[in-house]
């Protein structure tokens, strides 16, 4: 834990609720700018503490103009607690208007928690999310998270020495996958030092973060409501992962410092832990077989999307029912209909996304990919995700310029000593062995999209800029999409150009 001068806390104390802990909540501070400190997540090593003590120092911030209401008084959280918990303990609680707590907000740092963590709290949708990133940042060897379970058990020392292990493979490829990179892609005429660096970290680190286990330390930003968060709190406080336990504790102390009362009751759910634990039960005595036969694969998509999509645009510019523009749009010729969506998306500009009515039509894909790219997916939270526990079942992903380099071998080495340290750690502990295994490994997600969000799903993931994990993805919900539906194909954005970007 960092430690800081008695001028640095005297000033971060009146904009974090706490000094020494890993979760604290962000207040007195514009919403602009707390926005910018989380946004820093991604590309800086640093702390949303230790960042925003930069932006005051370089004048990025005008301290004075964030203290004066508050008169250098700090943050009074009796005042704060007493004022709202009358209002709430009446209206929310007494009368249940839940709906109420949309309106109380609160912004929490959590750091030094497991990417498996980021990823069961990023679960949540209706939050906002900022995550340290892999590709922009190189993490460090020592930081990794050791559950209590195996810390107290007999596999503790294979546990330090498979991760100590991973983590030096890991920096140890950072350098001479670099090397390897500059031969391959060297810096452009025109291109500046600074750029040309920049864009060599993030094609470097984009292929070394396989390497790295689902247990490494990062950090993460999230901002959500009362009601949000007490929906979440109950969740992780019913999780079967102590980390995820621990966090929910922590977050919850932390938000009713501000949020004194709209998450109060929040607490372990029977209902959650028991059916997640008996399900489990039941379908391990099944006998299902891994399927590693295809990455994307549409299993049900709306058969009707045409009539739906055109009846639904009509609908709205219309002062009649569905049932009559139905009738009439049954009386239209294929061509017709292509009329209609032509004129209501063939106008959509290069940062336009088609509007509402297309989310009335839906596909649901099963999605085989590995965990790093499957980090990223996630984050396209308006859909439905059911998604598997991590394993190694699903066998792992190569990159090219891992082979291209000379270093396969190197790296089925390091997958072959994380899968042994994560089977025999499997027998005792199911659930906590899940942190030994590497980003480079695939598991399972079943997602369900509107057309509306696969528009810019598609067209964001399948950019040049993109990993080439998830942008193979894209690219073949593309096509299923334009097999079943080829009209609609017409007006979506795909990029399946070759090559990095610049």
């Amino acid at each position: 834990m960092i430690e800081f001068s008695d001028e640095e806390a005297a000033l971060l104390t009146k904009y974090v609720s706490n000094l020494d802990k890993d979760i604290y909540v962000i207040y007195n501070l514009p919403p602009e700018v707390a926005a910018v400190l989380f946004a820093y997540y991604s590309r800086s090593p640093l702390s949303f503490r230790e960042n925003l003590l930069k932006l005051i120092r370089d004048k990025d911030i005008d301290v004075p103009s964030l203290t004066l209401a508050h008169q250098d008084q700090g943050f009074d959280f009796s005042r704060a607690k007493e004022k709202a918990s009358k209002f709430h303990e009446k209206w929310v609680v007494g009368y249940g208007h839940s709906s109420v707590a949309e309106h109380a907000s609160a912004s929490v740092a959590i750091e030094n928690i497991s990417m498996i963590a980021t990823k069961i709290i990023e679960d949540n949708r209706l939050a906002s999310y900022t995550e340290k990133s892999s590709r922009y940042q190189i993490f460090d060897k020592t930081r990794y998270y050791t559950p209590s379970r195996i810390k107290n058990s007999q596999y503790a020392d294979l546990y330090k020495d498979t991760m100590d292990f991973l983590f030096n493979e890991y920096n140890r490829l950072i350098k001479k996958v670099s090397k390897c990179i500059i031969t391959k892609y060297p810096k452009l005429t025109e291109e500046s030092e600074q750029h040309f660096k920049s864009v060599l970290k993030a094609r470097t680190c984009d292929v070394c973060r396989y390497l790295l286990p689902a247990g490494t330390l990062t950090n993460l930003g999230m901002t959500a409501n009362a009601r949000t968060y007490e929906h979440a709190i109950k969740k992780f406080l019913s999780h079967e992962l102590k980390e995820v336990n621990l966090i929910g504790k922590q977050i919850k102390a932390e938000v009713q410092k501000i949020i004194p009362t709209l998450v109060k009751y929040a607490d372990n759910n029977k209902y959650m832990y028991e059916t997640n634990k008996g399900m489990e039960e039941y379908t391990s005595k099944l006998s299902l077989p891994a399927d590693t036969t295809k990455s994307v694969t549409l299993v049900k998509y709306d058969e009707s999307a045409y009539d739906k999509a055109v009846t639904s645009i009509l609908y709205r510019y219309s002062k009649s029912s569905y049932s009559e523009i139905d009738k009439l749009m049954k009386r239209m010729s294929i061509k017709e209909k292509e009329n209609v969506l032509d004129k209501y998306l063939g106008k959509m500009g290069k940062y336009d996304y088609p509007m509402r009515e297309l989310e009335h039509i839906y596909y649901t894909f099963d999605i085989l990919v590995d965990f790093g790219a499957f980090r990223d997916i996630q984050r396209h939270r308006i859909c439905t995700q059911t998604t598997q526990d991590l394993t190694n079942e699903l066998g792992y992903s190569v990159p090219q310029e891992i082979i291209e380099s000379g270093f396969a071998e190197d790296f089925k080495c390091c997958m072959k000593r994380a899968n042994e340290a994560y089977e025999k750690v499997l027998k005792d502990f199911p659930k906590e062995a899940q942190y030994l295994i590497p980003l480079a490994y695939r598991k399972r997600v079943l997602i369900t999209w509107n057309l509306r969000q696969l528009f810019h799903f598609i067209k964001l993931r399948s950019s040049r800029e993109g990993h080439i994990s998830y942008r193979r993805i894209a690219w073949q919900c593309f096509d299923e999409i334009r097999r079943v539906h080829p009209l609609f194909a017409k007006y979506l954005r795909v990029d399946k150009s070759q090559g990095p970007a610049r």
